[in-house]
């Protein structure tokens, strides 16, 4: 053994800071506040929209403590598509570009734990192969709502079922992954409400997923720490 061999520690697997479970704990207080939302017990405009996209910074500083900035733009980001969708009038144009930044870095990431880690195996091309046949009858379904929308939602749905698939061909840790299933349940919910005037008493669910969605995706991917 060489005894002179120095130990480098590894940011992914240490322990949890104090100051890493404070950051967790406030945002998901952020986001429970911000449910409070669709039960008629609203903060008024704009600190609504203030409290909403706080939990998903709270997130993004969360992958700051981590050392993982890329991690960390890509939830600022999606803090934004929050800001952009919850302003009166809202701007769907921004959030969607917003969301898709978001996902491009996800796509990114999750494409790395696919080349360091390697495939799942039959259980992940199953996976997958699910979530593209989901995706395409949604998005064949949704074409007529889309109106002026039409291809900058079509490049979205691509984008968020590609970073899908990745997460479940992949290695990635299985809180990232199910992060990025309930990703694609909340948008598939919140597409529905948007743009086909359905399920709006599913509120409460696409903040859920969403929430925790996102949570899901910064706690796992931070765990798996690279030199990004």
């Amino acid at each position: 053994m060489n005894t002179n061999q120095a130990t480098t520690p590894d940011i992914a697997s240490a322990p949890e800071s104090r100051s890493g479970q404070i950051l967790l704990l406030a945002a998901f207080m952020f986001g429970f506040i911000y449910l409070l939302d669709d039960f008629g017990l609203s903060a008024p405009y704009p600190i609504n929209v203030v409290i909403k996209a706080s939990g998903i910074v709270l997130l993004g500083l969360y992958a700051l403590h981590r050392s993982y900035i890329i991690l960390a733009i890509g939830l600022l980001a999606g803090a934004a598509g929050d800001v952009f969708l919850a302003l009166e009038p809202a701007r769907l144009d921004l959030g969607i570009a917003a969301f898709g930044l978001g996902h491009l870095i996800y796509i990114v990431l999750f494409g790395q734990q696919l080349l360091k880690q390697g495939l799942r195996g039959t259980t992940g091309f199953a996976a997958a192969g699910g979530i593209a046949l989901f995706g395409t009858v949604m998005l064949l379904w949704l074409q007529p709502y889309f109106g002026d929308l039409r291809i900058a939602a079509s490049i979205y749905n691509g984008l968020i079922l590609t970073m899908a698939i990745l997460a479940v061909l992949g290695k990635a840790p299985k809180m990232a992954i199910i992060g990025a299933l309930l990703f694609v349940v909340s948008d598939s919910v919140l597409a529905l409400r948007l743009f086909a005037d359905m399920l709006d008493w599913a509120g409460p669910v696409v903040w859920v997923t969403y929430f925790l969605g996102q949570a899901g995706i910064a706690y796992g991917l931070s765990r798996t720490k690279t030199n990004i």
